[in-house]
């Protein structure tokens, strides 16, 4: 039995009833000036080359640093979605050849308008890394800030290069639009490891630098990750419990019998929003993000109230009920108050998750066909959008820390891994590729 964040209604129920010039290089372009408007829509990719990155050096690359380098990056910033890479099939000039110093005009004949140079030398247990942007349009190299603005030494350690390069495309994403990048960023999710089991598992955006974070021979789910720490039920010891884990360690935090699922810290991190049923029918608590101490009872109506999801400014608390008949997106204030119902379309909407700037919540809806599909509701009008269709299932969205990005889960090749597509939907790619189901996913912030 696969259980989601949201808990469906469906399993809710079980669970309860279980449970009871361009020839040489011009001066140096500044390390701002973006040329993509992020808010528009039906946007021009700026078309960027990023050739392996250059072994200068005698020692033989036996560790993998061009993969590390220049393979991170880009991966990096096809996700970011704003950049079409140049294909290097198409190259007119070898980039191991040409070295660090770039014709210009064989990366304009291609299209290129931005190129990224990456060389390296291997040291014993360093690496030095020299990186550069180009602009090719302007034949000029983009002064970008430190580490980046001249070549920094690092250990010879896949994971730290990696980072380097997360750190990198996060500048590039800067320098063309403006607005941080998230490649420094994590995911966390659950993942099947067994046929009984499942744990709690963290990864960088774009599938990489995955390790696990539980290891107990038991079912892990529904994790929430907000201000460095990570809710998630468990049922280590034998009830769906609620743990916290935060600097390598996890400690129960709410065990009443029956429910204690869908846990999310609140943005002050004082208080946890979670599912309890506690009183037979599961409804929506406030608990101490400290011992777990009960605050308040939120909900208390017929029916099944579940996946409290916080607004960002922590006023208001979204979530989902089954009140009318089927689940719906409802919104109250923190203490409870002013419930009102949000969607009106569809029969079965679940798994919402507020945005962090505010006027959008996304979730999960069921079709006449039993699939599920990923969509937003706008808060102040209840307005929808469709961002997934005709892909297989996608679920159990978040947003990224900045809002212009969201995680699924999606089966569409098959068995379910992780995709981030553009707020929109308009660009969505595959970021894990390692085996297993990933599920649930939730982006730090």
């Amino acid at each position: 039995m696969i259980v989601r964040r949201s808990l469906p209604t469906a399993m809710l129920i079980a669970l309860v009833m279980l449970l009871a010039g361009l020839a040489h290089a011009g001066p140096a372009a500044p390390a701002s000036g973006p040329t993509i408007n992020v808010g528009s829509t039906g946007l021009t990719l700026v078309k960027i080359a990023v050739p392996d990155a250059i072994n200068r050096g005698g020692v033989p690359d036996t560790r993998g640093v061009t993969e590390a380098l220049s393979g991170t990056l880009a991966r990096d910033l096809k996700i970011a979605a704003y950049f079409e890479l140049v294909d290097r099939a198409a190259f007119l000039v070898d980039p191991a050849k040409e070295g660090l110093d770039p014709n210009f005009k064989a990366w304009f004949n291609v299209g290129a308008q931005g190129l990224v140079k990456i060389g390296f030398d291997i040291t014993g247990t360093e690496v030095t890394v020299d990186a550069r942007l180009y602009g090719i349009d302007r034949a000029q190299r983009v002064t970008l800030p430190a580490p980046f603005d001249k070549p920094a030494k690092i250990g010879l350690d896949v994971d730290k290069l990696r980072l380097h390069a997360h750190a990198l495309a996060n500048e590039i994403v800067k320098y063309y639009t403006g607005e941080e990048g998230f490649f420094l960023t994590r995911i966390v999710c659950s993942k099947r490891t067994g046929k009984s089991t499942k744990d709690i598992f963290m990864l960088a955006p774009d599938g990489g630098e995955e390790t696990q974070l539980t290891n107990n021979n038991s079912i892990n789910m529904l994790p929430s990750y907000r201000g460095g720490r990570i809710v998630f039920t468990s049922f280590k010891n034998g009830n769906p419990d609620l743990f916290v884990l935060e600097k390598g360690a996890s400690r129960s935090l709410s065990s009443h019998s029956g429910l204690n699922t869908g846990g999310q810290l609140s943005p002050d991190g004082s208080t946890i929003a979670l599912t309890l049923s506690r009183d037979g029918s599961p409804d929506i608590y406030l608990i101490s993000a400290a011992d777990g101490a009960i605050i308040k009872k939120l909900t208390d109506v017929d029916g099944i109230d579940a996946s409290p999801t916080w607004s960002p400014d922590g006023g208001q608390i979204a979530f989902v009920s089954d009140r009318h008949g089927s689940p719906q997106i409802w919104v109250m204030g923190k203490d409870g108050s002013n419930q009102r119902r949000l969607t009106f379309q569809g029969e079965y909407n679940q798994t919402p998750e507020w945005s962090p700037k505010g006027d959008k919540i996304l979730f999960t809806a069921r079709d006449e066909r039993l699939i599920f599909d990923i969509f937003t509701v706008e808060v102040a009008t209840g307005t929808i959008n469709r961002l997934t269709q005709n892909q297989g299932n996608n679920e159990e969205p978040d947003w990224s820390p900045n809002g212009r990005y969201v995680v699924f889960s999606s089966t569409r090749t098959g068995e379910a891994k992780l995709y981030i597509s553009t707020e929109d939907g308009r660009i969505q790619n595959q970021v894990t590729i390692g085996k297993g189901e990933y599920l649930t996913p939730t982006w730090g912030r």
